[in-house]
This record gives C-alpha cells, structure tokens and sequence, in this order.
C-alpha cells in the first residue's frame, strides 16, 4: 500500500465520496469544511496552515487540516481540523501519516496544536503525543510543539 500525501480541496476528486460516508457515520467535519471552503470562511491558506489528503491508488481516503486557532486569542496557537479516515482505511496507518505530514514543519508556526476530537478518536490522538484536556470549549487534545518560553 503506497500512500499519496498532497494538498486538497472539497473539489478534489473523490472528496465528495468521503464526505458522504463521513456524514453517514454522522460526522459533519468534512461537510463544515466544504462548507466554509466555499464561504472563503476558512481556506488553509494562512501562515503554517494546510489541508492535505491522503489517497491510494488515486482514491481519496483520509483528509487533514491545520488552521491558526480561531477560538483563542492567545498566539502561536493552531488548530488540528478535520481529521477524518475512511472506514475501510482505518488500522491502516492512513490516520498517522496524515498527522504525521500536518505536523511536519508546524512548529516553525505554532507552540501548540489544540484540536475538539470525538470520543472514539481519543486514543489515537493520545498515542500520538496529544495530552487530554477537560475544561476548555472546544479542546479535548493538545500537543506541544516546542517551549513557548524559547
């Protein structure tokens, strides 16, 4: 299995598909970023952000965004969107290799990375490094980058 990684749109053949299935299993991320994509409300094109998908063999499968945080004030603050993996590509590493290729690089932008999970992904952020948190809106997980102190 060879993993492709490059940049996305909502109209990159396929995300249409993943979309449908995300909405399915009634997760709404990947229909909330076509959504604001099309508004120009959010574009993953400002500084360190990005949005990347994942495809094998030309089909899409997994799609990842980072945005500079919009629910904090605070600097040097991103925001881990959309992460979401076909259901017949999870277990499969497509998950890693899309948090893996978001974060790269991130930390010349960012200190920390927050990101609002859904309960059944809890473990995967956790393994990865991400810290859980309680009492925030809209962050259940956060990674540091780098010492904001530097």
């Amino acid at each position: 299995m060879d993993i492709q990684l490059t940049n996305v749109t909502p109209d990159s053949p396929g995300f249409a598909e993943l979309k449908s299935q995300s909405m399915a299993e009634g997760f709404n991320m990947l229909r909330r970023l076509e959504d604001n994509w099309l508004s120009g409300l959010n574009r993953f094109d400002g500084p360190g952000e990005k949005l990347i998908g994942a495809s094998v063999d030309g089909l899409i499968v997994g799609v990842c965004g980072l945005n500079v945080d919009p629910f904090t004030l605070k600097t040097g603050i991103g925001r881990l969107r959309h992460l979401y993996v076909d259901s017949g590509w999870r277990k499969r590493q497509v998950g890693s290799a899309l948090l893996s290729e978001i974060l790269k690089d991130s930390g010349h932008w960012f200190d920390f990375i927050n990101t609002n999970a859904p309960p059944s992904a809890f473990t995967f952020y956790e393994r990865a490094g991400f810290i859980a948190l309680t009492g925030i809106e809209k962050v259940t997980h956060h990674l540091c980058l780098r010492d904001p102190a530097r």
